[in-house]
């Protein structure tokens, strides 16, 4: 079984989300609940897109025949406009409501005013544009936005951008999915986190916080346990986990030996457990405990890396492996695919923006990288030029 058919297999089990509302000052990241639509045009109001002088449609054809045009008001931004006296202009600033008989604002450094200091009492526009449309300079309402725009859509990240826009809105609130809570057990009695004095062989941890800001980096909170090889006080943290978490990520545990704990306390009640044709993270296992999915990922921690972004960020996204999968030029060198398996390479943009493979695909090798390379099975070739599959990581 390929990675996108066992993508396609587990689906079903992407965990619910549901909704909050929060300000709009925090939703920076996170992923909108509902199209946000416009309920009010932008600019509200017709305002000036230039400092400069508003000419009502008799002094535009007086200046633009060479005469002077006397000045009746001026209107920074901010200030209640002011009526343009027959035949006179007004000034105004950037972003300044224009008076509605204003056919044209001419930019200051057009006419023979100074850009700063009082208004003139006339000004005169020495030379004027061949081709001056009505509205020159002038930003209607509803420009940027009309009502019903749909400015933010359901399911797309709000930006920084997107922050700004609602706040140009006036919304002071947005509703947006609520983050999945993520229960990460890391089994193995040879694992130590932190530092340790133990005179017994012993791997460092490193899959506990890797996933743990793998699930952060993915917009999901993580609930951190550790747990040796022992069946029972496994079964212990999944029943701790399971009443307060949306999905349970395990890694190790799950190969054919005499201590896979996951495999010996999960295999058959709760959990099946099979071999992909993957190269990094073959093994695999999915299953439930009570309305709580379970993924089950290989101890390796390349494997259990390149497991997340396959098949968490799948669920948690609720989107199957073969959608997400994006294309690139391969730069080389020319990859040959294992006759066996499908193989996950770590890859990296050139400057040219095509993608070059790395040397080897050691977990310190995809810290490097930029993107994760599918190769397909041999007799399939990977040559510099050719379209590839990648993955962000």
């Amino acid at each position: 079984m390929e990675p996108e058919e066992y993508c396609r297999l587990i689906i079903s089990s992407a965990p619910p989300h549901t909704v909050e509302t929060i300000p709009t000052a925090s939703a920076i990241d996170r992923t909108a609940a509902a199209d946000v639509i416009a309920d009010a045009p932008i600019p509200a109001f017709a305002t000036s897109a230039m400092d400069g002088f508003a000419f009502d449609e008799s002094a535009l054809d007086s200046s633009r025949a060479g005469a002077e045009v006397a000045l009746s008001g001026d209107i920074p931004a901010g200030a209640v406009p002011v009526d343009i006296a027959p035949g006179t202009a007004v000034r105004v600033m950037t972003g300044a409501q224009v008076p509605s008989s204003a056919v044209a604002v001419v930019p200051v450094e057009l006419t023979d005013a100074e850009a700063t200091g009082p208004a003139p009492e006339h000004i005169r526009v020495p030379s004027w544009p061949t081709r001056l449309h009505a509205g020159w300079n002038i930003r209607r309402v509803g420009e940027d936005t009309q009502v019903g725009d749909a400015v933010i859509r359901s399911g797309e990240t709000i930006s920084s951008a997107g922050v700004g826009t609602l706040a140009m809105m006036g919304r002071e609130t947005v509703s947006v999915l609520r983050p999945l809570t993520i229960g990460l057990i890391v089994t193995g009695d040879e694992l130590r986190t932190g530092l340790t004095t133990s005179v017994q062989p012993f791997i460092h941890n490193s899959n506990l916080p890797m996933l743990s800001s793998a699930i952060t980096a993915a917009g999901a909170i993580p609930v951190e346990r550790s747990c040796g090889d022992d069946p029972d006080a496994f079964l212990q943290i999944i029943d701790e986990l399971s009443g307060r978490v949306d999905l349970i990520i395990t890694t190790g545990g799950i190969s054919a030996g005499a201590f896979e704990v996951v495999r010996q306390a999960l295999s058959g009640d709760h959990s099946s457990f099979l071999r992909l044709a993957l190269r990094p993270g073959g093994p695999q296992g999915y299953g439930r405990c009570g309305d709580v999915p379970l993924l089950h990922f290989p101890g390796t921690p390349t494997g259990a890396f390149l497991s997340f972004h396959l098949f968490a960020r799948s669920l948690l996204e609720a989107r199957l492996l073969g959608s997400r999968w994006k294309k690139a030029v391969y730069a080389g060198p020319d990859i040959i695919g294992h006759n066996k398996a499908v193989s996950l390479l770590p890859g990296r943009f050139t400057t040219a923006g095509d993608v070059e493979a790395l040397d080897r695909s050691r977990l310190r090798d995809f810290a490097a990288a930029d993107v994760i390379i599918r190769a397909p099975r041999a007799p399939g070739t990977i040559r510099t030029g050719d379209i590839i599959a990648v993955l962000d990581c």
